[in-house]
């Protein structure tokens, strides 16, 4: 009997529904949205067909008809506090694309997001420094043990975020799409403010549609100012290409960049490597998990010459209550090709393994805006000591997000 009711919104609701509810979610987005074109007033199936997008990855789709939903008066009260709810949990999904690379499905000639959020909180080492107070050098007649400067030694104390971001992407014939992100940082310190800094970084990508996935092609600009001072710039270029099997993209890709330290030009270098990831989406959890390395070559005579480099990124984003939580971890190991100074263990070859844990739980409390808690940690070890840093920060703040 379905071809009879192939003009019956309500069946074609009712069943889009069923199927969404299946994990079906591709099959039950296209009767949802035939549904809708018959009838658009079926708040019910605006609702599903808001899921179902956002099952098959288009984040901006389902929070622009939660939005639209959101602003009709004949929405019962009573119903609103899921929509809010639902809301920030696509606004979290779409920044956690954002965050991991992910490319979302284009439903309209252009589409883009625009976030800004406001923190206040205190971290523990503003300067990134020694967690060792006293540091013990080699000289050819013996040890000798120095103290660290005040300067040198970590330095705790309140501080303020302000970070804004943008991105939008553009539909091209042929199912070609054009991607464009922005993003822009900076920190104060009322106590220490040599400690503050402002960071930039730019990206342009074009992407196309291959078999069962897609290929992309990005380049990106970063730049750094720390204390009053411009410190450092890096341009990147990455190719990747990722599949879509059943819930889940895996991606394999190539990139390199090019690192620049105006104020400490033996530094600059350049890295090559490859990259590998897998994101899926489990229910209401997005899991993604991210593998690269490579090489970093140095200009010019650098400590320790060459560096191995390996990185790997687990993060988790899912309903924890009536908001999101978010868990991203990153490890990182590196290894110098050559001794780093004769007055560190004798000229040693440096050794890094670095941890970097992020939480952070966003309550909704209106249509885009939500309340971030956010826990920061970083422990990194080294066989030299000199490299031993460890720091924590805890923020209250608020964020603002918007979708077109």
């Amino acid at each position: 009997m379905a071809p009879q009711c192939s003009n019956d919104p309500r069946y074609l609701a009712y069943r889009g529904a069923v199927l969404n509810a299946l994990g079906k979610a591709d099959e039950g987005a296209a009767l949802l949205e035939q549904a809708l074109l018959i009838d658009p007033a079926l708040a019910g199936a605006q609702i599903d067909y808001a899921e179902a997008l956002a099952a098959t990855g288009d984040a901006p789709g389902a929070i622009a008809l939660l939005q639209d939903l959101l602003a009709r008066p004949d929405v019962p009260a009573a119903l609103r506090p899921h929509l809010i709810r639902r809301l920030s949990a696509f606004e979290a999904l779409q920044r956690f694309d954002a965050l991991t690379g992910l490319r979302v499905a284009i439903g309209r000639e252009w589409q883009g997001t625009a976030s800004v959020s406001v923190r206040a909180g205190h971290d523990s080492n503003l300067n990134s420094a020694p967690s060792r107070e006293a540091l013990t050098l080699t000289f050819p007649g013996g040890d000798a043990v120095l103290l660290l400067s005040e300067g040198f030694r970590a330095r705790g104390g309140a501080v303020g975020l302000v970070e804004a971001s943008g991105q939008a992407a553009r539909r091209l014939e042929g199912g070609a799409a054009l991607h464009f992100f922005g993003e822009g940082r900076a920190r104060f310190s009322p106590s220490n403010g040599d400690t503050n800094y402002q960071q930039g970084q730019l990206m342009a990508g074009w992407s196309k549609p291959v078999n069962s996935g897609e290929v992309l092609v990005a380049a990106g600009l970063t730049r750094l100012h720390y204390g009053g001072d411009d410190i450092y710039g890096a341009a990147r270029l990455a190719v990747t290409r990722d599949w879509t099997v059943k819930d889940c993209r895996p991606r394999l890709g190539a990139e390199g960049e090019w690192r620049r330290y105006p104020a400490a030009s033996e530094l600059d270098g350049r890295f090559l490597g490859l990259t590998a990831g897998l994101a899926c989406l489990l229910g209401s959890n997005r899991i993604t998990a991210g593998v690269r390395g490579g090489r970093d070559m140095a200009h010019r005579d650098r400590p320790g010459g060459d560096q191995r480099q390996l990185d790997l990124r687990l993060a988790w984003l899912g309903a924890v209550g009536s908001g999101t939580l978010l868990a991203d971890l990153v490890l990182s190991h590196q290894r110098d090709q050559e001794g780093y100074s004769p007055l560190l263990e004798n000229n040693a070859v440096r050794r890094l393994l670095r941890a970097s844990l992020r939480l952070e739980y966003a309550y909704p409390v209106a249509a885009g805006w939500s309340v971030l808690v956010t826990a920061d940690g970083t422990l990194q070890r080294s066989n030299l000591e000199l490299f031993d840093i460890a720091g924590r920060a805890v923020y209250l703040g608020l964020r603002w997000q918007t979708f077109r």
